[in-house]
């Protein structure tokens, strides 16, 4: 049996007393007529935290605010800091993404507690999930933000988050872009769909699919045959839907429209004019009365008419409707299209965003240009 200890009980430093009933110090500092009391069973540790806590109220730095949980200061950072700061839509990632990963598990822990230890193990319990490295990032990113804060508010004084690692990258996913054949189908079962010309634009214009559901009239200029992407919309819980600006701001761009894409939402609009959708407020696409499409719908949608094709016999892997986008670049691609004009197109922040889908592409078409050179040499 281990020897007990026995404790310091004369001649402790100022302000530290022995409370024999509980077996620990007590250490108490008036500061400007308020008590502020702490416990420790180690005397010198104690001490060492008193003397901090004498610089910290010298300094005027919030030493209580430090007690609250980290889920407190994140309602705190978020209502403060970030509602006037950043786009809604960038405002609502980090809500939602916070409330789904951290709220329930280290987002109950006091502030000042929370160690490296915690974040690492959120991050790789989130990769043992399955979650990708990108998620884990805008995660580390949302909790970096808060920590910083908070140290800049001297609540506290050390960052968990900057000594954490984002885990190995597990191998990304592969891009999905249907085949010619797969599209062709998808084009013929989808025929039916009430959401057909969503489909059919977004195969032949790369829109991403809050841009389409935010696309209006007055964004269509007939004349100069010109789409303009200036909107994205989102789902906001609580509010509904919400118009915000694009991802980023090479996504603000022009989609010129070529004679098949101009025919085709031409029809859309004299369509639109016989039931009284077609003001430059209404939406291009929408519900009866006059509602935009949701995301659910179109997921819903999607779901219904692969089903169909699998039912006759097409052999495919799922897909979303990002893998629309990814067809048009593809289709793009093996039409000549330039990376440069491409990455215009698509609204691409970077060529080299543009570059990995275009070497993506040419490996599945480098058998069949090899075959030009026959005869060459």
């Amino acid at each position: 049996m281990a020897k007990k200890t026995l404790k310091q009980v004369d001649n402790l430093p100022k302000g530290i007393s022995y409370r024999k009933n509980e077996d620990r110090y007590l250490g108490r500092i008036t500061y400007n007529g308020k008590s502020y009391i702490r416990y420790d069973t180690n005397v010198g540790r104690l001490d060492r935290v008193l003397n901090q806590l004498r610089r910290d109220l010298k300094e005027g730095r919030d030493v209580e605010a430090g007690n609250q949980t980290l889920n407190e200061w994140f309602d705190t950072w978020m209502k403060l800091y970030k509602s006037k700061t950043v786009k809604i839509g960038t405002y609502e990632n980090y809500r939602r993404h916070y409330n789904y990963y951290v709220r329930e598990g280290i987002g109950k822990k006091r502030l000042k507690e929370i160690t490296v230890s915690d974040i690492q193990g959120l991050y790789n319990s989130l990769d043992d999930r399955g979650f990708s490295k990108g998620m884990i990032k805008l995660v580390n990113a949302t909790l970096n933000g808060c920590f910083t804060k908070a140290i800049k508010n001297r609540m506290i004084e050390f960052n968990p988050v900057t000594y954490a690692e984002i885990p190995n990258a597990k191998p990304r996913k592969e891009r999905v872009a249907l085949t010619k054949e797969i599209q062709q189908a998808f084009l013929k079962y989808g025929k039916e769909s009430y959401l057909n010309s969503f489909f059919k634009v977004a195969l032949m214009t790369g829109l991403r699919r809050g841009e389409l559901q935010a696309l209006r009239w007055q964004d269509i200029n007939f004349d100069k045959k010109t789409i303009y992407v200036r909107k994205t919309l989102i789902w906001i819980e609580g509010k509904g839907n919400y118009l915000d600006t694009p991802k980023t701001k090479s996504s603000k761009r022009n989609i010129p429209m070529n004679l098949d894409l101009l025919n085709f939402i031409t029809k859309l609009k004299a369509t639109a004019d016989e039931i009284g959708l077609g003001n430059n407020d209404n939406y291009v696409f929408s519900l009866p009365d006059g509602t935009p499409i949701s995301r659910y719908r179109v997921s819903a949608e999607l779901t219904r008419v692969q089903d169909e094709m699998i039912n006759a016999g097409y052999e495919f892997k799922r897909f979303t409707c990002h893998a629309l986008r990814h067809t048009y670049a593809t289709r793009a691609i093996e039409n000549g299209i330039s990376p440069q004009n491409l990455k215009s197109l698509l609204g691409h922040s970077a060529l080299a965003i543009t570059m990995d889908l275009y070497s993506h592409v040419m490996e599945d078409t480098k058998i069949s240009e090899m075959e030009k050179l026959n005869g060459v040499f």
